[in-house]
């Protein structure tokens, strides 16, 4: 079973799912209702992903949390300005995270992908530095669109950069991988988990 068939699929829809339902109320309803509907597809799936994975994944409670504290703000205020910035505090922390993680032993990038790639020591800290780069590049980019852009092209832009940034990270690990792969059976390099 490859990596893809193994991990990301079901990940991948948990993660775009409350963006696309978020897209399609905005444009049926308008951004508030779509931000009550992104509050409650984000709790649904986070709690699907947790009855499947049989575990509480930190980045998906992570996401919650936020969706719950900064689109509450905005219905409470009927001030957009609270979800525009959620993607941007959201990847900020995520790039936070993934850093402090580099600390851990294995780091914490490491943890979350854990018996789906085995890279060197080396490796998991190059993949996550590449990882946190890319992360706050779309951070940045979603602030420039929300300041320049309409809120029905916000939403547009904000969902596809989702989707893409997705990509962006299978694609990051596809080319750092291979150069610091491990064979999970290899005694001889170091490891954190073989």
């Amino acid at each position: 079973m490859t990596f893809g068939e193994r991990y990301l699929n079901r990940h991948i829809l948990f993660e775009i799912a409350p963006g696309i339902i978020f897209l399609i109320a905005n444009f049926a309803s308008g951004l508030m209702w779509a931000t009550a509907a992104v509050i409650i597809a984000t709790i649904i799936f986070t709690l699907l992903g947790v009855v499947i994975e049989r575990r509480i994944p930190m980045f998906p409670v992570v996401t919650v949390l936020l969706v719950l504290a900064l689109g509450g703000a905005t219905l409470l205020f009927q001030d957009e300005t609270f979800i525009k910035i959620r993607p941007t505090i959201g990847r900020c922390l995520f790039a936070t995270s993934l850093a402090l993680g580099l600390l851990l032993r294995p780091p914490l990038l490491a943890r979350a992908l854990e018996g789906q790639i085995y890279l060197s020591e080396t490796g998991w800290r190059i993949l996550t530095l590449r990882w946190i780069i890319f992360t706050l590049l779309t951070a940045g980019l979603n602030e420039v669109i929300w300041r320049t852009q309409s809120t029905d092209t916000w939403v547009t832009l904000n969902t596809v950069i989702t989707i893409l940034s997705i990509i962006g990270y299978i694609i990051i690990t596809r080319f750092t991988a291979p150069t610091y792969w491990l064979e999970t059976n290899d005694e001889n390099e170091k490891t954190y988990l073989s």
